[in-house]
């Protein structure tokens, strides 16, 4: 029998090195901000664009709706979006196919999960309420009128609380607004409730590929530097597994510990998405003296079984018993221990200590320095690296948990703008625009600065200030590549040495056309910063082999980040290491390599290896006369997964054979009407046969007269007649010729990028 019990969602924030691409950046909440990264990574509710959430703002039944379905597990809703069922829910609605597959799907007709208004409306615009939330979340997991009780919405929202859907939600009454946020939580919560009946499983269960229950999460590539950024290790229902589990990225360090359920997503590698923590009993101790029959604690003595399950980070990935591991358990450590739902002990861990390093760092190769134990391993920017790659001004973090120094030579060089509350010993500082806080140690740095001089700050491994110096001392490399603009007056700046410069105001015309391009940041004598654009240059010779971690003969870092131009001077585009489907890189689409200073590769710029930096589409040429001058537009209609839409970008002077062209046009180019791109290249997609539906191998691939090719992911088909885009699906069902177009030979890894449907 399934045992009924309401399982806690607090689920990973994925984890990306840049604090700027971490989660959404409107959310200052760790819980939320958890909540919604793992919505986002299992496709269920995303963020608005330009890396926000925008958790205040009310939620609409048309938003519910495409939650609603797509935690159910039909993702894949284009089957529904060629037709009107409500006058105000039109085929072309962007959550037309979510509507009407609620109302419509076989498996979701008969929850009525949401339902029309009596006059025959739907309402998409109208915002749900608490008591309306509370009615459709139940439904969800198979509730009825017959179970529930016939007064709404009372008996609704007291049921949905029995069933812990409305926790750490502080809404109460039935009429209030739901907001994002508020909705993020509860269908959090939803998910890992179980379903009505005693077999029902939990709706997570709808949207995971698989999950792993009675699991810890124990290590990932932030505690364990041999493991990848993708990586991490688990102990899963009573054993260790031998080779790490992949998972979304880096797993958030506070998550280390839980213990849950592994949830495995379903799309891309199917990997580890994040930890839902179960209800079990976790009991938590500090060591004081440890014999080979017992553990004394601070708070009492506890007499255990020689088979107990031990797990100590420092003794390497090892799960042993009590006997045999017991002599590697020290006096001060935090030792954890986990029962399982019967309330027999599971598992005894000593876990990597993931809090603050600002008390253990120094400066390397000055006055104040110390030294590093011989039995510690130098791990200087996520890589191993020997005691010969040190250099004079890295800030290095003693780790003795893991017997490890944890080296740093992240810095940033700019004006010292002010200091609080006295700029030589201040405990918070401003640069760039920017307040950083400033520990008593690092504050001692600042007794021979003043306010204007040029200054380097120098961070340690987990981004914080350890000392302050004269940039005529030390100075940092300011090259990074611009990822945001706003209202063409700031910028953020992903600095090539791992730090970000968030909302840089600049004084620069044209700054929407810096977007994606390498720069280098300075500052002018008024504060602000200014941005010089950097032709991209200098290149480490070899060919980059991904599973060996190796670009000639340099250590490539599992931290590496990695950019495509897919055309020379176009916006560089963020992949990952993943999105390349080859072995190695050869030199020749190797365009630009950062080292830090042990010389390991932190930065590769690439060329057109995957093919996904390109927004694919069907193009104009537009120009326009007005008093004498000429304004030149390329439009651009695209299918972007889910509905045709269109970009116009203003340009210098048309790129040549833009007639309703099928073409490429690099991801970053900017839409802003004030903004002019002084240049926009194009790919020509090529034409590579004309087949019927018989060619077609699903939605994976499809036969042609010159081989096999796959579909992209997110093909769009052309109706020339109707100068619109509509899903496969969509046109499978109505149409019969297919124009297929690529990027490259199939043999080059080119795939479908475009079908012309007639």
């Amino acid at each position: 029998m399934l045992k009924r019990k309401f399982v806690s969602l607090v689920l990973v924030l994925l984890f990306v090195f840049s604090p700027a691409s971490a989660a959404f950046s409107d959310i200052s909440d760790s819980k939320l901000a958890q909540t919604a990264s793992v919505l986002d990574a299992l496709g269920i509710m995303q963020g608005v664009g330009n890396n926000r959430f925008d958790p205040s703002s009310s939620l609409t039944r048309a938003q519910f709706c495409k939650l609603a379905v797509t935690a159910l597990g039909f993702s894949d809703v284009s089957a529904y979006g060629s037709y009107t069922i409500f006058p105000d829910v039109k085929n072309t609605h962007w959550a037309a196919p979510y509507i009407n597959a609620a109302v419509r799907h076989p498996e979701l007709k008969d929850q009525a999960i949401i339902r029309g208004y009596a006059d025959g409306t739907f309402g998409p615009d109208k915002t749900v309420n608490y008591g309306e939330v509370c009615t459709m979340l139940l439904r969800m997991l198979g509730y009825t009128e017959a179970d529930i009780g016939p007064f709404w919405p009372a008996d609704y929202i007291a049921r949905a609380q029995s069933l812990g859907l409305t926790k750490d939600v502080s809404l109460s009454d039935p009429k209030a607004a739901v907001k994002r946020s508020d909705a993020a939580i509860m269908l959090l919560n939803t998910l890992g409730a179980p379903m009505k009946g005693d077999e029902g499983g939990l709706l997570l269960d709808r949207v995971a590929s698989a999950t792993v229950k009675d699991s810890i999460l124990l290590e990932t590539s932030e505690t364990d530097s041999s493991l990848a950024d993708n990586e991490a290790v688990f102990y899963e229902g009573g054993s260790l597994n031998e080779a790490p589990r992949k998972t979304a990225g880096t797993l958030d360090k506070s998550l280390i510990g839980v213990y849950g359920t592994i949830v495995v997503g379903k799309e891309g590698d199917k990997v580890a998405v994040g930890v839902i923590p179960n209800n079990n009993k976790v009991e938590t101790y500090t060591v004081t003296e440890v014999s080979a029959d017992s553990i004394q604690t601070e708070q009492q003595t506890l007499h255990l079984n020689r088979d107990t399950n031990v797990y100590v980070s420092r003794e390497g990935r090892k799960l042993g018993t009590f006997a045999e591991m017991w002599s590697g358990i020290q006096a001060g450590d935090s030792l954890h221990c986990y029962y399982n739902e019967y309330g027999a002990l599971e598992l005894m861990a000593v876990l990597p200590r993931v809090s603050s390093s600002a008390g253990n760092s120094f400066v390397y190769g000055v006055e104040s320095s110390i030294n590093i134990p011989a039995e510690y391993q130098i791990v200087k920017n996520g890589t191993v690296v020997d005691r010969t790659k040190l250099k004079k001004y890295d800030v290095v973090t003693l780790d003795a948990e893991n017997k490890q120094a944890l080296v740093s030579d992240m810095k940033i060089s700019g004006q010292y703008i002010s200091g609080t509350p006295t700029f030589s010993y201040p405990q918070s500082i401003t640069m760039y625009g920017k307040k950083y806080s400033i520990s008593d140690q690092a504050a001692k740095t600042f007794a021979n600065l003043k306010l204007n001089d040029y200054i380097t700050l120098l961070f340690d491994a987990e981004g914080n200030v350890a000392a302050a110096y004269p940039r005529k001392d030390v100075s940092a490399d300011m090259k990074g590549i611009v990822t945001n603009v706003k209202d063409n007056a700031t910028a953020t700046v992903a600095l090539f040495n791992g730090l970000t410069l968030q909302d840089l105001s600049v004084d620069a015309e044209e700054l929407g056309s810096m977007f994606g391009r390498v720069v280098v940041v300075s500052q002018s004598s008024d504060g602000k910063a200014t941005l010089s654009m950097k032709t991209l240059g200098g290149k480490i010779p070899g060919t980059w082999s991904i599973a060996d971690s190796k670009l000639g003969d340099y250590k490539v870092s599992p931290k590496v980040k990695i950019y495509e131009e897919v055309i020379s001077g176009a916006p560089l585009n963020a992949i990952k290491a993943s999105d390349i489907t080859t072995d190695t890189v050869e030199s020749g689409q190797i365009r630009y390599t950062v080292t830090d200073s042990a010389g390991t590769v932190t930065n590769i710029v690439l060329g057109d290896v995957t093919g996904e930096s390109w927004i694919y589409g069907i193009a104009v040429g537009e120009r326009q006369e007005n008093d004498g001058s000429e304004t030149n537009f390329v439009k651009l209609k695209y299918w972007n997964g889910t509905a045709g839409t269109e970009a116009t970008y203003r340009v210098l002077s048309l790129p040549g054979s833009l007639n309703s062209t099928p073409v490429g046009i690099p991801i970053g180019y900017s839409t802003s009407e004030n903004v002019v791109n002084t240049s926009l290249s194009t790919q020509k997609l090529d034409l590579v046969d004309t087949v019927d539906l018989s060619a077609f191998d699903g939605s994976a691939g499809v036969r042609t007269k010159n081989g096999y090719y796959a579909l992209a992911d997110n093909v769009g088909v052309y109706i020339s007649g109707r100068s619109e885009f509509i899903s496969l699906q969509n046109a499978k069902s109505n149409y019969t010729s297919f124009r297929l177009y690529a990027n490259k030979s199939a043999e080059e890894g080119g795939k479908i990028r475009l079908i012309l449907a007639s």
